[in-house]
């Protein structure tokens, strides 16, 4: 994904870009209380990119919340289906986990990436556009990285713990939080269309 595609405010793509980041980052913050961390992801890009807490936005979230907790739910199970049907490789069980892991981990970065770049050229002097959002990015990056060494360091020196799975969970949670985006965005646009239709029928 590039920057240019994230740096528009209030786009499609950049949307549900920020709410997988804001909920990732929630997540690593709200490590002990993720329902929280995947309503107040999704809510704080709603909210950033200039956009109205309403009922139906509320809704909305509450139903993509749901929706994106059966569609990663969905994957996971999908995923350990295929690793069961693959099998060992190289004759190590967690050798496919850890490919499918990393697959998912440089698309995220990737994303992290695009918006980070966007957030820095937005906040140049001469442009000096969107600053509250272009800041959450980079906090929310910087939060992500710091869970990130916590959870490596602990795994390092734990090695039996399951600290490692946090990592995991925050992945999750990015991903639940785009997909919550997609749909408020949906339920939004149809509520819009919904009360232009009904003023142009009272017309």
């Amino acid at each position: 994904m590039s920057a240019d595609a994230v740096s528009g405010n209030g786009s499609a793509a950049a949307l549900v870009a920020d709410a997988c980041l804001l909920t990732a980052a929630a997540l690593c913050v709200l490590v002990f209380a993720p329902p929280f961390a995947l309503l107040i992801g999704p809510g704080a890009a709603w909210v950033l990119h200039d956009r109205r807490i309403d009922r139906t936005a509320a809704v909305g979230c509450l139903i993509g919340v749901v929706a994106g907790l059966v569609a990663v739910g969905a994957c996971f199970v999908l995923a350990a289906l295929l690793l069961d049907l693959i099998g060992p490789i190289g004759g190590s069980e967690y050798a496919a986990p850890i490919v499918v892991l990393v697959l998912v981990g440089a698309a995220f970065l990737v994303l992290v990436g695009a918006l980070d770049v966007a957030a820095v050229r937005d906040l140049m002097p001469a442009r000096r556009i969107r600053v509250h959002l272009d800041v959450a990015r980079l906090v929310s990056t910087a939060v992500i990285v710091v869970f990130a060494a916590v959870v490596t360091s602990l795994q390092t020196t734990r090695p039996s713990g399951e600290s490692g799975d946090a990592g995991v969970f925050a992945l999750g949670a990015g991903a639940v939080g785009a997909v919550t985006m997609m749909v408020m965005s949906a339920v939004r646009t149809r509520a819009d269309r919904r009360s232009v239709a009904g003023a142009a029928a009272g017309v």
